[in-house]
């Protein structure tokens, strides 16, 4: 009797310390059963993350390999990684599977998992991506020509004015060949972006462009602005890229120096329309032979001396010069930052647009006659031109001696009165 009742004893034993050992936890001792979260995917425009789960978290690092099959080949995706990492404690693992190119036709891209050291393969081994075929877009960008001074929008259409994006589209920029701008050095774009992005249901996107650390307004850099067309999903439409000459802000520095008149621009239709209108031409402010202009840069501002001579002389002191807000903009031009205007036009003058950077002077006579003389502050618009020219523009005076019907009392109208100069350096 005592026989069976030790064996008993010992049976119950054996059993209750196995029941302790199944409460260690599931897996407790063993390898992770590792196996795909779903056994399809699909790849269309943007990137997917292919992921792994495990049963149990890793006790350490595990590199969990697998095998590539399908139809599609290395030239339509790009993959983060050559196996899984998973890390220890974790149980889930990614691998991200990038489109390269459009896809003209569906394809295929089938992952299998292989065998390996502290992991067992569960029922999901293999796991297909369907690269579905690609929607194309076309897009343009509104202009060929740009310059950037304080700063530039840069923009760009997809599709016609109907279209509609179905969801963001992200089409990254690239530096084309021929630039001599950097980025980082020449140029910066807001917010560190990288892409030019059109919001779902639109059709444009825009990148502000800014001047960078090296920037030279004496010597511009010269930045051509593309699209990664991303292997055929974007394609080019009418104007492909952008070529942007980096001026940066007019500075006082590059405006230093001696200025001599070279020309009224546009005089000879200036003329005409006061000859049809039999206005005295001889009194329109173009004679200005030997007249000039020294502007010195004194750091936070400049000095603004005219010489004594000519029409301007009876508009223009000796005075300091600093920048200011544009002022009575011509109507084409649009205000591009806090002292800079582009695309401005010129009403007799109808060869191309003007970048413009305005300053105030702190004295001028605003009667522009010298026998009733009125001082006052004055806005004027100034650029230098592709050959080191100066050009300037008045953009406000009071009521002058000359051509007094296209005088309005309520305002000054920029498009007859704002007349443009054209200077060149004197070299000593």
């Amino acid at each position: 009797m005592k026989k069976y009742l030790y064996l008993s004893v010992a049976l119950l034993t054996t059993l209750s310390l196995g029941a302790c050992g199944d409460d260690d936890g599931p897996g407790s001792g063993s390898d992770a059963n590792v196996q795909f979260s779903t056994s399809s995917y699909t790849l269309d425009d943007e990137p997917i993350d292919v992921k792994v789960v495990a049963s149990q978290a890793a006790a350490s690092d595990l590199n969990i390999g697998f095998t590539v099959g399908g139809t599609a080949t290395a030239a339509d995706y790009e993959l983060s990684a050559q196996s899984f990492l998973l890390e220890a404690g974790k149980t889930e693992a990614t691998v991200t599977v990038t489109p390269r190119q459009a896809f003209e036709a569906a394809k295929t891209l089938t992952l299998t998992l292989t065998s390996g050291t502290g992991y067992t393969i569960g029922r999901v081994a293999s796991t297909t991506v369907n690269l579905v075929e690609s929607s194309v877009y076309v897009y343009s960008f509104t202009t060929a020509e740009a310059e950037l001074q304080e700063s530039l929008d840069i923009t760009l259409t997809v599709g016609d004015d109907n279209f509609k994006a179905p969801k963001d589209l992200e089409l990254p920029f690239e530096v084309l060949s021929g630039s001599t701008a950097e980025l980082g050095k020449h140029f910066l774009v807001k917010d560190d972006a990288t892409s030019f992005i059109v919001p779902k249901d639109g059709n444009t996107a825009t990148l502000t462009l800014l001047p960078g650390p090296e920037v030279d307004p004496s010597n511009p850099a010269t930045l051509k602005l593309g699209v990664d067309e991303q292997g055929g999903r974007f394609i080019a439409g009418e104007i492909p890229s952008v070529t942007v000459t980096v001026k940066g802000l007019l500075s006082y520095a590059a405006l230093a120096g001696t200025w001599q008149h070279k020309e009224l621009i546009g005089l000879e239709e200036l003329e005409e329309f006061a000859m049809l209108e039999e206005m005295d031409v001889d009194a329109i402010p173009s004679h200005n032979d030997g007249f000039t202009i020294s502007i010195t840069d004194e750091g936070d501002h400049a000095m603004f001396t005219p010489s004594s001579t000519g029409d301007l002389a009876d508009l223009f002191r000796t005075c300091d010069m600093t920048y200011t807000a544009p002022f009575n903009v011509q109507e084409a031009g649009k205000v591009s930052g806090s002292y800079t205007t582009v695309g401005e036009g010129y009403f007799w003058f109808d060869e191309g647009s003007f970048d413009l950077t305005y300053f105030q002077l702190s004295s001028g006579n605003r009667s522009f006659e010298n026998s009733n003389e009125k001082l006052g502050k004055l806005t004027i618009a100034l650029m230098l031109d592709k050959d080191g020219s100066m050009i300037l523009f008045l953009r406000d005076y009071d009521e002058p001696p000359f051509l007094p019907l296209w005088w309005y009392t309520d305002h000054f109208e920029t498009d007859f009165f704002g007349f443009g100069y054209r200077f060149e350096k004197v070299v000593r």
